[in-house]
């Protein structure tokens, strides 16, 4: 029996509880980069944050890097931000076992599972969360303690006041002062070890005429950083269309947003199409509007 109540914790979730707390962090508080590179672990670890610079908004970020098959999993998360989130609900950071992002419990899902209000998909290796009512179909409901949770989990930095005992001062100096010895020792022998790399490389270019490829590098780079700037803002206008001021008896359908962006809205009521409109053409290039019934049709640029 486990003694700690699993949680799958998105940005609406309310918590009320004084249990011990092993949480499934929902898409919302995470960006999550998978990638193949010929590189060991301890390297794709120091290129973390490159990975996502430019591409995820300001913050003070924790990176984790994860080997999964032939792919590196690499994760940015806000520590701080989780943290206000769990206080928001009374949740402190002494109650938290244990966190994992969602990717790593549902990596291998073959079928969306439902999760309360919540759908959880795995699309092409990527987890994301849906909310139920834009799913279609039946989904097969989970039960969080059922779920065989993996051996990797998510550090999450609690900050918090301490006194040091006295007694334990000088133990700490000794300590603090070989962590910075070695750290001189390690840092000197990488250096010696970026000059010889660099030594070598540019004789081999010089014996050979190799041309530099650097022209070649950034242009894959500004290739790349392209298409992460075209999903973030589609991510962007996903969100907006999510938020729209629906009223109770009104909810959105088959969402689809493969070439374009194209979903149907079914209304109250045929004379809240223009409010709809109105509040879609503030984020949204639209092309097409059709109102059939209570159901708009929606088209918008990607």
């Amino acid at each position: 029996m486990r003694s700690s109540k699993i949680v799958f914790f998105d940005k609406d979730t309310s918590i009320d509880t004084k249990e011990k707390l092993v949480l499934i962090l929902s898409p919302a508080f995470y960006w999550f980069h998978k990638e193949k590179l010929d590189i060991p672990l301890s390297q794709a670890k120091k290129i973390a944050a490159s990975v996502f610079e430019g591409i995820i908004p300001p913050g003070e970020y924790s990176y984790f890097v994860q080997k999964v098959g032939d792919e590196y999993h690499f994760y940015a998360y806000e520590d701080g931000k989780i943290l206000e989130a769990l206080h928001s609900q009374g949740v402190k950071p002494s109650q938290i076992k244990k966190v994992y992002a969602a990717q790593m419990v549902f990596q291998e899902l073959k079928e969306p599972v439902a999760l309360g209000d919540k759908v959880v998909v795995n699309e092409d290796g990527v987890v994301v969360v849906l909310p139920k009512k834009m799913v279609g179909f039946e989904v097969k409901k989970t039960d969080l303690n059922s779920l065989k949770l993996p051996k990797t989990s998510l550090p999450l930095k609690a900050y918090a006041g301490s006194i040091i005992p006295e007694e334990q001062v000088y133990t700490l100096s000794i300590l603090l002062f070989i962590a910075i010895l070695l750290y001189g020792v390690q840092a000197f022998v990488h250096k010696r070890a970026a000059f010889a790399l660099s030594a070598k490389e540019m004789a081999i270019k010089e014996r050979y005429h190799l041309p530099p490829t650097t022209l070649q590098l950034k242009s894959i780079l500004a290739s790349l950083e392209k298409v992460q700037k075209e999903q973030l803002d589609l991510r962007e206008k996903i969100e907006y269309i999510l938020r729209m001021p629906l009223r109770p008896t009104e909810y959105i359908q088959k969402l689809d947003f493969a070439q374009k962006i194209r979903f149907e809205v079914v209304l109250g009521s045929a004379k809240r199409a223009e409010e709809i409109k109105n509040y879609l053409a503030k984020k949204l290039r639209l092309k097409d509007l059709t109102l059939s019934g209570n159901k708009l049709l929606v088209e918008a640029a990607r």
